[in-house]
């Protein structure tokens, strides 16, 4: 049961951290584009900044959700393996 609640809320991280990669950033009314994309020329200085705190919060949370699900498989993999050598 924890190796399938880790493994969901590690997808769920990682989606939500894509999610907000490619969601557009609005700074007073002007396009800034996405951590994924941002847009191309002169954009104002605010830009910058939040696309940077945009960028930190997208790589912890598909970093972190990344790192969760992992640990979820590998507790389910110890489990199944236990369960091979015990019978």
């Amino acid at each position: 049961m924890l190796s399938k609640v880790l493994g969901a809320v590690g997808v769920l991280l990682l989606l939500t951290g894509l999610f907000l990669a490619i969601r557009p950033l609005h700074v007073d009314s002007v396009s800034c584009g996405s951590v994924y994309a941002p847009d191309k020329g002169i954009t104002p200085m605010q830009c910058d900044t939040r696309l940077d705190h945009r960028m930190n919060l997208v790589a912890g949370l598909a970093g972190g959700g990344l790192l969760i699900a992992v640990a979820g498989f590998g507790f389910a993999a110890v489990r199944e393996r236990r369960t091979h050598i015990g019978s």
